[in-house]
């Protein structure tokens, strides 16, 4: 079965282009032979994530991660394998071998499909009791009055919560879910003393699926104005409040078609426009668009029309994502509702003409920005002044045209009677912190690798001959590095199988991100060298002549050792070690 596995995985490895597969993630420019584009594994302004459509692999420069078509779709939506590769295959439409046991098991189910599984229960079972339950009627009522017919429930898969204490889990145990799973998922907590009890009681349920529609996690509404008015899901392995949009799921084809989507706050804001015909439409939860949120759009459009509700805390959550949604490339324009008015009701109220007519009239974010800090900010105050001025740079800072960094700055000037030059000078002194997503690097400090070392692992990666001719002038100790000495013991024992040492095949059985990473950085080494049977015997005498300095240095420091003991034996044999090295000709 592990061999009808591997055939499987070359099969896809074939039939799929990584250039396509991650063009399907993020937006590729082509550079050269290769592709570029920014990291989406970290956050950072110049691209410096390289996609190569000859060794079908990617690396980034910047944070260090790199792999194949797999890998990366493991890492961008956090799947085991043999989800990844699922997907994978489905879009190459290869069958994949039913496999029992062994590291890419499909009889055993990761943790995360247990989870996908628990949550779909979940979703099911709450939808039931909704719809065909007399404990829901007031739930259905409730929907009712909120405007929500029977096909956008059905379509949303809403839900309700009994009152009682443990239905679901009682439920869900009776499916073969254990409390551990359960609690795992978020769907029920522990309670002060012994026992557990569901989470969600008597509440009108949202559940919320990632863009492949799997439910991730749940969030449930009172249906009085008791508190709190909301319950979400914790965090868990497979959901993520600042990862997921909800909704977008259902939006992917209209946002596709009409090439761009609007943003809103809730599930009600979301829910009634989307009945009225609105459907390239998702919502953030409630939080700030985080980056990988803005990511996640970019892979079906470039352009948004943000629209929060105007208040306070509204006005501040698309403030704090601005730069950020320029950081990332997106075209954002913003649409203001009247105040204490949020999405849904402005549609339910004005119509879904007029709220499409709002939707026409957004501010292009420099200038929604701008008269938001004009309102609270008095510009003719020098310190405050100082402060719309502070606010406003960094933005303009990060807009990469420099037509229209040039435009926001006269706009600027004009608003706040500040010279020009002024503002420039004040602009040159912006700095911008673009961090790492998660906060750390995501590899381990590793000794630096010799260069010729380097470009001989690359090179033999790439070339079968070229691996089998290293292995008839090379030895595992000839590498000084550990790290190459594991990627070049796994390729020998490829060739010693029969196999043809592909990068993706050495990735897949290193199964480890570092070495990962050095594999496809041995491989850009390599992309100048035209002449590689030079190369190689350039790098192979420089590693030969590397390790037999390293041995004389090593003879010298014994010698003195000797020497300074006394030990006269010792001393000869070393000396004739050390004349046989002298005679050494490469």
């Amino acid at each position: 079965m592990a061999a009808d596995l591997e055939k499987t995985i070359e099969e896809v490895q074939s039939k799929l282009d990584i250039v396509e597969v991650i063009a399907g993630y993020i937006p590729l420019k082509k550079m050269g032979a290769n592709f570029k584009a920014c990291c989406p594994f970290h956050h950072e302004k110049t691209p410096s994530f390289v996609v190569s459509p000859t060794k079908q692999i990617y690396h980034c420069f910047g944070c260090g991660v790199g792999g194949d078509k797999i890998t990366f779709v493991m890492k961008h939506e956090r799947l085991e394998f043999m989800e990844a590769l699922k997907i994978l295959a489905d879009k190459a439409n290869v069958q994949l071998p039913q496999i029992k046991g062994g590291r890419y098991s499909g009889s055993g189910r990761s943790f995360s499909s247990v989870l996908y599984r628990v949550n779909e229960v979940a979703a099911n079972y709450y939808n039931a009791l909704l719809i065909g339950s007399a404990k829901s009627k007031d739930a259905r009522k409730y929907l009712a009055g909120r405007s929500l017919n029977a096909d956008v429930v059905t379509k949303f898969k809403l839900g309700y919560s009994s009152p009682a204490w443990d239905d679901f889990m009682r439920f869900s145990k009776e499916k073969g879910y254990s409390t551990e799973v359960l609690e795992k998922a978020g769907l029920i907590i522990p309670g002060r003393e012994k026992g557990f009890y569901d989470r969600f009681r008597n509440r009108v349920i949202f559940p919320i699926f990632d863009v492949r529609s799997k439910a991730v996690g749940f969030g449930g509404r009172v249906m009085d104005e008791s508190m709190p008015k909301y319950m979400n899901s914790p965090e868990t392995d497979v959901y993520v409040k600042g990862r997921h949009l909800y909704g977008l799921n259902f939006a992917i084809e209209d946002i596709k078609q009409k090439d761009y989507v609007i943003i809103v706050e809730g599930y009600f804001d979301l829910i009634v426009p989307y009945q009225n015909g609105v459907k390239n439409i998702a919502a953030t939860l409630g939080t700030a668009l985080t980056v990988e949120q803005i990511r996640l759009i970019r892979r079906f459009t470039s352009n948004a029309v943000i629209i929060f509700d105007a208040d306070e805390a509204g006005e501040a959550a698309s403030l704090r994502g601005l730069d950020l949604l320029i950081s990332e490339g997106l075209n954002v324009k913003i649409a203001r509702l009247p105040k204490g008015i949020d999405p849904d009701t402005y549609v339910r109220t004005e119509g879904v003409d007029a709220f499409l007519k709002l939707l026409g009239q957004a501010d292009n974010l420099f200038d929604y920005k701008l008269r938001l800090l004009l309102e609270k900010f008095n510009p003719a105050e020098p310190t405050e002044k100082a402060k719309i001025t502070s606010e406003m740079l960094p933005t303009i800072k990060r807009v990469e045209n420099a037509v229209l960094r040039s435009d926001y700055l006269k706009k600027l000037s004009e608003a706040l009677f500040i010279n020009e030059e002024a503002l420039l000078e004040e602009l040159s002194k912006v700095k911008i912190d673009y961090t790492y997503l998660g906060g750390n690097r995501v590899f381990k400090e590793r000794v630096a690798i010799k260069p010729a070392e380097k470009i001989v692992a690359g090179l033999m990666i790439e070339d079968p001959d070229i691996a089998a001719e290293v292995k008839r002038q090379l030895e595992l100790k000839d590498f000084e590095s550990e790290d190459l000495r594991t990627i070049v013991k796994t390729t020998f024992a490829m060739l010693d199988e029969g196999k043809n040492p592909t990068a993706a095949k050495i990735i897949h059985q290193l199964n480890d991100d570092n070495l990962s990473h050095i594999v496809c950085e041995a491989l850009t080494e390599t992309e100048n060298h035209v002449d590689r049977e030079k190369s190689l015997r350039d790098c192979i005498v420089r590693m030969k002549s590397d390790n037999l300095k390293s041995k004389r240095e090593e003879l010298t420091s014994q010698m003195k050792e000797a020497e300074t003991r006394g030990d006269e034996a010792k001393l000869m044999k070393l000396v004739n070690e050390m004349n046989n090295l002298r005679s050494v000709k490469f």
